[in-house]
């Protein structure tokens, strides 16, 4: 007989962002103090096993001309293995003055750096480093859990293939394909049952009394082939390679064939990739196949940036070609004009 025993433990990790609005402001009113003055963050958790609460916490004037940011725990009995890593985003969301560290500590007494930031660094950079005033204090934590050890008496062997290997593997094959897609000039060959399971679209071209039901060959308009063979893959294995060059392309055909999946896969990579020059474009195109979670973040993108945003030529297009766009956006400016003039009255 062979035993074999190992032991392994969970990690748990959270990205926090901790939004600090007119710290400036902050900064001035308290230079002339005399003793330490402390802000605290909201809590947050990773939701480990232990479920333990975190907090973020800034100094002034611990350390002369310099901010301190420390990591702080609520009501710790025992110590915890972390990483964490501390950071600022800038103006174009880019991680600045990135500080990584391993701790086995209790944190009760907070973990972090006295000198994190230099003040005048900061004011001297605050186009950059304080985007509309605001500065923004990022921490990248990993909770370990304890290591938990496991006895067997014969060795673990799980199977690395999956399911979608073999269907990668049918569709490079052919094997027993039953309906060829035609897109442009190429043709691609395919299995009806696999299509409709995945495709609300394919599933009623295939059951329903249709002349694709009947015919072995199928033409796909509008759609270009290379941008067809990346979301055939997907649908044969779920999985999808060089997103980011086609998504724009991608999404149009996520959103024709009712793909949800690849659909908020590319929201996701056009969101990360957009850009003041680019807004206008993506918001068009989000509203024209409803993706809400694309829409709104350019949105928001535009209207943080909207006296750069109206430069542009695509700014000038929209408001003579899509009134009923335009109109979203100028409702949307009032709103968080509105918003922001309630918070300075308060």
């Amino acid at each position: 007989m062979e035993i074999l025993g190992y032991s392994r433990f969970q990690q748990h990790q959270v990205i926090y962002n901790w939004k600090i609005d007119e710290i400036i402001l902050f900064i001035e009113l308290t230079k002339n103090d005399q003793e330490t003055v402390t802000l605290k963050s909201s809590n947050f958790t990773t939701n480990g096993k232990t479920k333990n609460s975190w907090y973020l916490y800034l100094r002034l004037l611990e350390e002369k001309e310099w901010i301190s940011i420390y990591l702080g725990r609520n009501n710790g009995k025992d110590k915890v293995r972390t990483k964490f890593s501390l950071f600022i985003l800038d103006s174009k969301n880019e991680r600045k003055f990135l500080k990584t560290a391993y701790k086995i500590s209790d944190f009760n007494a907070g973990q972090g750096y006295p000198k994190f930031l230099e003040i005048k660094q900061l004011l001297d950079n605050k186009d950059d480093f304080l985007p509309k005033n605001n500065l923004t204090v990022c921490i990248e934590l990993t909770v370990y859990d304890d290591y938990e050890s496991f006895t067997t008496e014969m060795p673990l062997e799980i199977p690395q293939r999956q399911i979608t290997d073999d269907f990668k593997e049918l569709y490079d094959s052919k094997i027993n394909s039953d309906v060829i897609l035609v897109v442009g000039n190429e043709k691609f060959e395919a299995h009806k049952i696999i299509l409709s399971a995945r495709s609300p679209v394919f599933l009623a071209m295939f059951t329903h009394e249709m002349k694709e039901k009947r015919d072995s060959e199928v033409d796909i308009p509008d759609i270009d082939p290379g941008t067809f063979n990346k979301m055939l893959e997907f649908i044969y294995t779920d999985k999808i390679n060089d997103l980011d060059t086609d998504a724009a392309d991608l999404l149009k055909a996520a959103d024709k064939y009712q793909l949800l999946k690849l659909k908020s896969l590319c929201e996701k990579s056009l969101s990360k990739s957009a850009s003041i020059d680019s807004a206008i474009k993506l918001m068009i195109l989000a509203d024209m196949h409803n993706a809400n979670q694309l829409f709104e973040h350019v949105l928001e993108l535009i209207i943080k940036n909207i006296e750069d945003v109206i430069k542009t030529p695509e700014y000038k297009e929209l408001e003579a070609s899509e009134p009923s766009l335009f109109s979203k956006l100028f409702k949307k400016l009032v709103t968080s004009i509105k918003l922001n003039a309630s918070k300075d009255e308060k």
